[in-house]
This record gives C-alpha cells, sequence and structure tokens, in this order.
C-alpha cells in the first residue's frame, strides 16, 4: 500500500473507532494495554488502535476494526509495506529453525519448538514467523483452551466461534478477560490449518513447562484422540516439544528425536546471547 494510502487508512481506524490515534507496526510481542486494540497483517506487521481510557466495550471495537481490515483486505494485501526484519539466511536461528521444521516432517507432527524452564524466549520453532513470540503468553493461550476444554467446549468449537463472541463464550466458561482477549486473538491468525496447529502448540508448551516444574523426567508423552505431544528435557534447562493433531508412535518420535538432538543441542548453545525480556515492538512512523 503507498504510503498516502495507509495514512488515509489509519485515519479512517481513527475515525470509525472514535480513538486517539492509530499506527503501524512490526516486531515485538502483541500489546497487552488495555488501551489498545489490535489485529495482525500478513507479513508480520500489526495495526493498533490506541484510546486514552480502556473502551468500555473492547469487543465491540475489536468487531469493527476486523470489519474495516476486511473491507481493505484487496488494498492490505497489495501494500508496498517494507518487509519485516528477519536473521541472516545463515544465521544460528535459521539453521536451528530449519533443524526443527526437519524433525517435525520427520515425525509426522504439526510443530516443533524448544522453550526453557522459566523465560520467556522462543529459543527456535518449525514456524520461523513466529520467533517474535512470547512463549508466557503461549502458555497462557495454552492455559487458557485446557480451562475451555475443561469446561466442555473442545478445539473444534472454539476454531468456530465467531471473533465477536470469543471474548464472552470464554468468559461463560470461566476463562478471564486477559487470557480471553490471547486466546481471542490467537484465533484470528491464519487459515484454519494454521490456527489449530498454533493453538495445539499453545496447549502442548503450556502443559510441557508445567509438567518440567513439577517432575524432573527426561521425557514424557501425552496422547489423545486429536491433540498430543512429545517432550525431551536436553542441557538442563531446555524442553524439545513435538506436537501432534492425533494419534503418533511414541517409539519413532523418541528414536528421531534422540538421532536429531545432538544437532540441535549444538545449534542451539551456538545462539548470540538473547535479552529474556520480550523485544520492544518497531514503530513505524508516517509523515505526511
Amino acid at each position: 500500500m503507498p504510503q498516502g494510502a495507509l495514512l488515509r487508512f489509519l485515519d479512517l481506524l481513527k475515525q470509525e473507532l472514535d480513538a486517539d490515534d492509530a499506527r503501524a507496526e512490526v516486531g515485538g510481542a502483541d500489546p497487552r494495554d488495555p488501551r489498545l486494540v489490535w489485529t495482525n497483517l500478513p507479513g508480520g506487521w500489526r495495526l493498533v488502535v490506541c484510546f486514552a481510557e480502556e473502551p468500555a466495550d473492547p469487543g465491540e471495537k475489536q468487531r469493527q476494526l476486523h470489519k474495516l481490515v476486511e473491507g481493505f483486505s484487496q488494498t492490505l494485501d497489495e501494500g508496498q509495506l517494507p518487509a519485516p526484519p528477519s536473521p541472516p539466511v545463515d544465521s544460528a536461528f535459521r539453521r536451528l529453525d530449519a533443524a526443527l521444521e526437519a524433525l517435525r516432517s520427520r515425525t509426522g507432527g504439526v510443530g516443533a519448538a524448544i522453550v526453557d524452564i522459566q523465560s520467556p524466549v522462543l529459543w527456535g520453532s518449525s514456524d520461523p514467523q513466529r520467533h517474535s513470540d512470547d512463549v508466557e503468553q503461549l502458555a497462557e493461550v495454552g492455559r487458557a483452551i485446557e480451562a475451555a476444554r475443561d469446561a466442555g467446549l473442545d478445539l473444534d468449537e472454539l476454531l468456530a466461534l465467531e471473533s465477536a463472541d470469543v471474548g464472552a463464550r470464554l468468559r461463560d466458561v470461566g476463562v478471564d478477560d486477559e487470557s480471553a482477549a490471547l486466546l481471542g486473538q490467537a484465533l484470528q491468525e491464519g487459515d484454519e490449518a494454521a490456527r489449530r496447529h498454533h493453538l495445539l502448540t499453545c496447549a502442548a508448551v503450556a502443559c510441557a513447562r508445567e509438567a518440567a516444574g513439577r517432575d524432573k523426567e527426561a521425557r514424557w508423552a501425552h496422547h489423545e484422540s486429536q491433540f498430543g505431544y512429545f517432550v525431551r528435557s536436553f542441557a538442563n534447562i531446555y524442553l524439545l516439544v513435538v506436537v501432534f493433531e492425533g494419534a503418533f508412535s511414541e517409539l519413532h518420535v523418541e528414536s528421531t528425536v534422540l538421532h536429531a538432538l545432538p544437532g540441535i543441542e549444538q545449534l542451539l548453545l551456538s545462539l548470540p546471547p538473547l535479552d529474556p525480556k520480550p523485544r520492544g515492538a518497531r514503530v513505524i512512523k508516517f509523515r505526511r
């Protein structure tokens, strides 16, 4: 989208939502300020609408934002915003992500990730677009999914919810507002398959970190008809999590993981130092 067209669209968002400001940003953790309403765009960008105070009906503001974005989807898809920054092709980050994607493919999983026991850093992912994710938020989404499932709302029902209905439906089953907002945002990202795989990964990460804090097992697995995961701890603090959409052969997965783990560990330990705090967003200011 040419810069002038984007400025006009941001002005439209401010007017239609009666907001103080609107901006486009890239990178960093998703906003958690209740005064902000936001949505992700293809290519790693995020539209953020800012209010002086928390809106009285944030769900309605979120619905208005999605409606406006959908109405201008063709224009946004044809946009000419600069590509978000990414690690160099030959970096250790990319090599680690590639190794995790290869492991995911060999095991038949829908996702593979490396987290540690405490920090918010997502050290590696078979989906490299997820590098900016905050693991604490992934785990929070996972816990919200478990709460919804415990209340009888299965994954298919979650995925079928309309965006405007997500908050109220989740609150009905006992999910707190903050977790409901995070889960609601996750339910709007990507196509249905990508959303399903991401939610399963969130649930697996939440369960893995909880189990790691409780037990000292080197490996464990979980089996359900539509959800499973295999976790292997290594290098004292790290957890390799492989996620499945259904049944899987635990022996096959363990054998594949043990074969790949020395190379993955070497790649992980070669990563440059990272600040364990969530990364700040890079805000692009567009001048008139």
